[in-house]
C-alpha cells in the first residue's frame, strides 16, 4: 500500500484553494445555520479545486486560480478559520511549486489569471517575500502577462508594497472591520492604523503617482463579527471610495468557525450583506450623497432587511411629490426605483425628440415599470400615495431563522439622530395597511 506522507502540489491546491473561499469574491452558497468546519472544501462544483469564476467590470467572467500560499497564520483573529486557535493540519507551497502549478493550469486553459493570498506564518514582510517571489517567477521566468490579484499582507513595509504594485494587476488588503474599536474586539495582535490604513494609503499614493503598476485596490469587510453597525461600515466605505479611490469593497457575511472564540456567535444573514452591496451601489454608481443616504438607516444605524434601500429612500424623498418623467433631470430620474443609469440616459435623450407618454415607451428604455409606477408621472397619469404602500416591498427572502439574535433591537424608532422626521418604512407599511382595509 502506498502511503503519501508529503502532499503533492494538487493536494495542496485542494486544501489551500478551499481555504481561499473565505477571501474576496467568495461564493454565496454557504450554510449559515451551523458552524463551518475549520477546513472546508467547496463541494458540488464543476470547476477543479482552486479554480473560480470571477465577474469582470465589463460583465464577462474570468477563470482564476484562487489560492493561499499557506494557511499557517500567527494571528488571533477570533472569526478566522486560519487563526492560531484552530487545531488542524496546515499546508504551504514552495515558490517554484506554486508558479509551476499555475502555469500548468494556464497552459491547459483551465485558468486565465491568479488570485494569490496567504496567512501570515512569520512576519508580514516575510510572507510578502514569498508572494513576490512567486509573482516574479510568473512574470519574468514564465513570461506570464495576464491578470494577477495580489494580496498585500497587513503591516507590509513600504518597500514590499511598492514591489507588489509593480508586479500585480490589482492589489488588496483585507480591512475586515471598519474601525480600530471593532478590530480590537476580535484581535489583540493587529493595529488598525499600522496594519491596514498605512499600507492602503501607500498603495493609493503609488497609483496616483504613475500608471505603470497595479490599476487599483480593493478590500473586504467581515460583516457582523464585532457588533459593528451598517452605518459604521458605510462611513468607512465613503472614506475608501471618496479619499483613496478604491475600486470595490466586498462584504463577507460572518460565519462561525469551529474552535474559534466566535464559534457560538450567530451567523450574519446573507440579506444584510446584500443590503450593504445595494448601499454601496447607490453611493458608488448612482452618486447618492451621505446626506441623501441618512434616511436609509434606522435609529441603531442598521439598514432594514425587509426593504430595498433605494425604494425606502424614494418613498422618503418623494413622499409629497411625483417625479414627472418629461421634466425631471437625470439625477432625479436615477433616484426612482426601477430606473437605472442607462434607462435614465435614454429617457433624457428621448425627451429631446418628443415627450414620453406611455409605460410601454419606458419599458422599452429599460425601466422596470412595476417598481417605477408608484413614483413616476406621465401625461394623464399621476400615482396615488397609497400605491407606494401597495408595492411588493416586503416579500424578499427573510433572514435565516438561526440568527434572530442579530436582529434584536434593530427595529426603526425614527431617524432622530439624523434629524429626519419620521420613518419611511413605517409610513409605507401604514399606507399598505390602509390600502388593504
Amino acid at each position: 500500500m502506498l502511503i503519501q506522507a508529503t502532499p503533492d502540489a494538487y493536494e495542496k491546491l485542494r486544501h489551500l484553494g478551499g481555504m481561499a473561499t473565505d477571501d474576496v469574491l467568495a461564493p454565496e452558497d454557504h450554510k449559515f445555520n451551523v458552524p463551518r468546519e475549520a477546513y472546508s472544501q467547496p463541494r458540488n462544483r464543476a470547476m477543479p479545486a482552486g479554480v473560480y469564476k470571477a465577474a469582470m467590470p465589463n460583465g464577462k467572467t474570468i477563470s482564476l486560480m484562487r489560492v493561499m500560499f499557506t494557511d499557517v497564520c500567527k494571528y488571533d483573529c477570533a472569526y478566522c478559520p486560519n487563526s492560531i486557535y484552530v487545531p488542524r493540519r496546515r499546508y504551504g507551497f514552495k515558490v517554484d511549486e506554486l508558479a509551476k502549478l499555475f502555469m500548468e493550469l494556464y497552459q491547459r486553459q483551465t485558468v486565465a489569471g491568479l488570485f494569490l493570498s496567504s496567512g501570515i506564518a512569520s512576519t508580514p514582510d516575510g510572507i510578502m517575500e514569498k508572494l513576490l517571489d512567486t509573482v516574479e517567477a510568473l512574470r519574468y521566468r514564465h513570461k506570464f502577462r495576464g491578470y494577477i490579484h495580489l494580496k498585500v499582507m497587513p503591516g507590509a513595509s513600504p518597500g514590499a508594497v511598492e514591489a507588489a504594485y509593480r508586479l500585480g494587476t490589482r492589489l488588496s488588503i483585507n480591512m475586515e472591520l471598519p474601525t480600530q474599536e471593532h478590530l480590537a474586539r476580535v484581535s489583540t495582535m493587529k493595529d488598525f492604523n499600522k496594519h491596514m490604513l498605512v499600507p492602503m494609503q501607500a498603495i493609493h499614493k503609488l497609483i496616483q503617482g504613475d500608471t505603470s503598476g497595479a490599476v487599483g485596490q480593493v478590500t473586504q469587510l467581515v460583516v457582523g463579527a464585532a457588533e459593528e453597525s451598517d452605518l459604521d461600515i458605510y462611513r468607512r466605505m465613503a472614506q475608501l471610495y471618496g479619499q483613496w479611490g478604491f475600486k470595490r469593497i466586498y462584504y463577507q457575511p460572518f460565519r462561525p468557525a469551529r474552535y474559534t472564540p466566535l464559534e457560538e456567535h450567530p451567523a450574519t444573514p446573507m440579506l444584510r450583506s446584500h443590503r450593504l452591496y445595494q448601499l454601496d451601489w447607490l453611493s458608488r454608481i448612482y452618486g447618492y450623497s451621505q446626506e441623501e443616504l441618512k434616511p436609509a438607516f434606522d435609529g441603531g444605524g442598521f439598514l432594514p432587511l425587509d426593504v430595498d434601500p433605494k425604494l425606502l429612500l424614494a418613498a422618503y424623498a418623494y413622499r409629497d411629490e411625483v417625479v414627472d418623467v418629461n421634466q425631471a433631470d437625470y439625477q432625479k430620474l436615477l433616484r426612482v426605483p426601477g430606473v437605472g443609469p442607462m434607462a435614465a440616459k435614454r429617457i433624457v435623450a428621448q425627451r429631446q425628440r418628443h415627450s414620453i407618454d406611455s409605460w410601454r415607451d419606458l419599458q422599452a428604455m429599460g425601466v422596470v415599470t412595476k417598481r417605477a409606477r408608484a413614483f413616476l408621472g406621465l401625461p394623464g397619469y399621476r400615482p396615488q400615495k397609497a400605491q407606494q404602500g401597495k408595492m411588493d416591498l416586503f416579500q424578499e427572502k427573510k433572514p435565516p431563522a438561526a440568527t434572530p439574535q442579530a436582529l434584536e433591537g434593530h427595529a426603526c424608532t425614527g431617524c432622530s439622530s439624523f434629524g429626519c422626521g419620521g420613518c419611511p418604512v413605517a409610513a409605507l407599511k401604514g399606507a399598505a395597511a390602509k390600502a388593504a382595509a
